[in-house]
């Protein structure tokens, strides 16, 4: 998932298009191909149009498939969107779980998962603009599945995080604070500077910090 931006029209980063006619490869491995090409193509319209105005056969034209393979996969459009987006979330949090093997400490271990996560989108800006900026956008079930996404994001974040005396109210504060972290993402990445999204390391930690250590603490632990 973490691919080189690439435009709606152009062939997915890493997924060759399958040999025509006989080519002796499993139907699994066919399939899989064909499902990781349209979460691709989806990826780039969406990003590149937003949801409403993209389509099916632009979604096919960019996964370099037919609409009838389209239809072998997917019964609209919508379907397709929400199944590349489940995917898209789950590559999130294996990166971030991933990020934090090793870390001892909890600020450590945050330093870690939010440097994965803002690597992972410089590599490719195009799943900010996915999976950020166009469900708000879309409202409706589109919406609710970015909240969710956020939820899922921030729960793995703050897994260990030092008990406080109410950590309900912690815990609501951080998600707060996940929306303004989704919103500095989507400004870099409108204004062109995707790449540069890993600048925002130190202030994203002591935003996500602060609800949980307090502001003094979290400014301490960002600059180290």
């Amino acid at each position: 998932m973490s691919k080189p931006e690439q435009g709606a029209g152009s062939e997915p980063e890493g997924l060759q298009r399958l040999p025509p006619g006989r080519h002796g490869l499993s139907r699994d491995f066919v399939a899989q191909n064909q499902r990781d090409r349209l979460a691709a193509g989806i990826i780039a319209c969406v990003a590149e149009r937003g949801y409403h105005e993209t389509t099916i056969t632009q979604i096919a034209e960019a996964s370099g498939v037919s609409r009838r393979t389209f239809y072998g996969y997917f019964s609209s459009k919508e379907e397709c969107f929400f199944a590349a987006y489940q995917l898209m979330g789950d590559h999130l949090a294996e990166a971030l779980e991933e990020a934090a093997d090793g870390e001892k400490r909890w600020p450590a271990k945050v330093r870690s998962q939010l440097g994965a996560l803002l690597e992972t989108f410089a590599a490719n800006p195009n799943l900010v603009r996915f999976g950020l900026m166009a469900p708000p956008a879309a409202g409706g079930e589109f919406a609710e599945r970015y909240r969710a996404l956020l939820e899922r994001l921030v729960a793995i974040v703050s897994e260990g995080h030092p008990s406080t005396r109410d950590s309900d109210r912690a815990e609501a504060a951080a998600m707060a604070t996940a929306g303004g972290l989704a919103a500095l993402l989507v400004s870099k990445v409108r204004a062109g500077e995707g790449e540069a999204l890993p600048d925002l390391l130190p202030e994203l930690m002591e935003l996500l910090l602060t609800p949980y250590v307090g502001r003094k603490r979290a400014v301490a632990e960002a600059r180290r």
